[in-house]
Parts: C-alpha cells; structure tokens; sequence
C-alpha cells in the first residue's frame, strides 16, 4: 500500500495495466473515500500523460483510503493508500548516511518504496508503528469492551457513524496495550490513531541500515540462499539468516533492537 504524508498534497499517479499491457481510458474519474466513510473525501477527473493519470486530492488527513481509478467501459481500479503522520526517516537523511546512495543509482521512487518495505516489517516483527497512523476498525471487528485493541501504543480512539461522530472515547493503557472502549450502539466503527508521535532515535538508525542493506543487497556478491560464505583469504564466515537462531531481518545490529520492542511476554502469549 503506498504512503504519503499529512499535511503536504497528496498527489496519486496510476496506470491501467492488463498483466503487461499498459491500458489507456481515454477519460479517468476519480474517487477518493476515507475507509469507514459513506462519502467521497474528493474526486475529479485525472489527467493523462502516456499511460499515466495522475490525481491530486490535496491535503488528506492521517488515514486509509480508497481510491477508485474509474477508467468507464475500458478498465476500473480500486487502490488503497495510506497518509501517515511522519515517515521512518527522510530519503535526505538515508543519502546523508552513505555517500553511495546517490540519486543516479537509486531514484526517488525506489528508495520510497524500500522505506515503505522498512516501515511495514519493522511493525510486523515488534506489532508496534514507528510512525502515527490511522486505522478504520468495524463495530463487528471492534473488541468488546475490556478486550485488547488490536494496535500498541494507541493515541486515540474517535467514534464513525451515528449522532456521536467524530467525539473521541476515553480510553484505558497499560503500557503499549489499550483497552477496548464501549462505543454507541449506532456507531458504524472506530478510527484508532497509534504509533509513535516520534520515531526513536534507535530505531532511525538501524532503518537506515535495513533500508541501505536493501538497497545494496542485490550488489553484495554473496548468493541470497547463503548461510555462510568463504573469502579469498581463508576461513568461514556463517551469515546471520532471516527466520534462523531468532533472527527477522539477518543483520544482527537491527534485530537486537527491534527484539528490545517487543518483550518477550508478547511472543509467549502471541498478541499482535
């Protein structure tokens, strides 16, 4: 799902595709609906240049949505994206931290995408969001009341639907964990903002470094099955591997502190 950021225009690019064949609708309308809503956040007519249509729906606030790419008779697509409250760490900052990270070798694009993969694995490995976000939770899926949330580090919780939305429910923590609020019985859901306001400093560092070991990792030399590797000069080296010994991403300076996240208590009982 591809991220932008609050408070700068959100502008939305997209192609038709048909496997290979790249399809070109000779109008585009588009419709963006934040996720819960039963109205259009925006929409309009995209713009073409080849067989790219590009949207801007301005400043969207931290959320889900969905985007219907509405191409008529010739091709329909529906895309979800998602604006969150702050990135991981600047594509500034990344370069900044190795001179070999240029923006000949590594577009803008692919060095967003690769943040996107760092932000996504980091929360899948500790449960937890290093950047504020948004998510839309269905009264059915909503826990009952006293029932875990199914997000650590909760900010809020604001009630979609009925005569009460939009009011934010109070809501009890202890530690990252929150607790369910009651919410009212014409309620269509819940949004529930969570992660960190600021990404800790820990944390930066070693997503640089999982993000540069992405980028480079094609131009390492050493086989991606590889478990262990012998140089010119002698000897055996045994490689950190990603699902052995306890380790998520092989490199073992990121997941000792990604491990310190994600206490041991959480593995034991598998809340995430």
């Amino acid at each position: 799902m591809a991220r932008y950021l609050a408070g700068r225009a959100v502008n939305l690019t997209h192609t038709f595709l048909d496997d290979e064949t790249a399809l070109t609708p000779e109008t585009v309308t588009v419709t963006v609906t934040r996720a819960g809503a039963t109205t259009a956040t925006t929409t309009g007519a995209a713009t073409r240049a080849g067989d790219v249509y590009t949207y801007s729906a301005g400043m969207l606030a931290e959320g889900v949505y969905l985007v219907r790419w509405d191409g008529g008779a010739t091709a329909v697509d529906l895309v979800p994206v998602e604006v969150t409250g702050g990135p991981l760490f600047t594509i500034t900052e990344l370069r900044d931290s190795d001179d070999e990270l240029t923006a000949q070798r590594f577009g803008t694009a692919q060095v967003r995408n690769v943040r996107d993969v760092v932000e996504s694995e980091f929360q899948r490995i500790t449960g937890r969001s290093f950047t504020p976000r948004t998510a839309f939770l269905a009264a059915a899926d909503t826990p009952s009341p006293g029932g875990l949330l199914p997000f650590y580090d909760v900010r809020s919780v604001a009630v979609v639907g009925g005569v009460d939305a939009g009011s934010v429910l109070p809501v009890d923590r202890l530690g990252q964990f929150a607790y369910a609020p009651e919410i009212p019985a014409d309620a269509t859901g819940v949004e529930v903002a969570y992660g960190f306001t600021t990404t800790p400093p820990g944390i930066r560092r070693v997503g640089m470094l999982y993000a540069r070991w992405l980028l480079m990792a094609e131009r390492s030399g050493i086989p991606d099955r590889a478990t262990s590797f012998q140089p010119a000069d002698g000897g055996t080296y045994t490689l950190s591997t990603p699902g052995r010994a306890g380790a998520e991403t092989g490199i073992p300076d990121v997941d000792a502190v990604l491990k310190g996240y994600r206490p041991d208590i959480i593995n034991s009982v598998g809340v995430a």
